[in-house]
């Protein structure tokens, strides 16, 4: 194998790797929020406790599929 055979195919391999590579990310998601309405429902069925973050909490899981 002369030098201009291996260059071809060492950038044949980066190009490889690179379409490997991003075919692994993960694609963005946009962030799903709750609206000023669904904060003064919880308030209200949470009665301004502390359980008040959790509630949020489990429903910002739920709008984004968090685990």
């Amino acid at each position: 194998m002369n030098q201009d055979e291996f260059n071809e195919a060492e950038r044949r391999s980066k190009l490889r790797m690179q379409v490997i590579y991003e075919g692994s990310k993960k694609p963005k998601r946009e962030w799903v929020g709750i609206t000023d309405e669904e904060i003064s429902e919880l308030i209200r069925a949470t009665h301004n406790t502390g359980s008040f973050v959790r509630a949020i909490e489990a429903l910002l899981k739920e709008r984004n599929n968090a685990t």
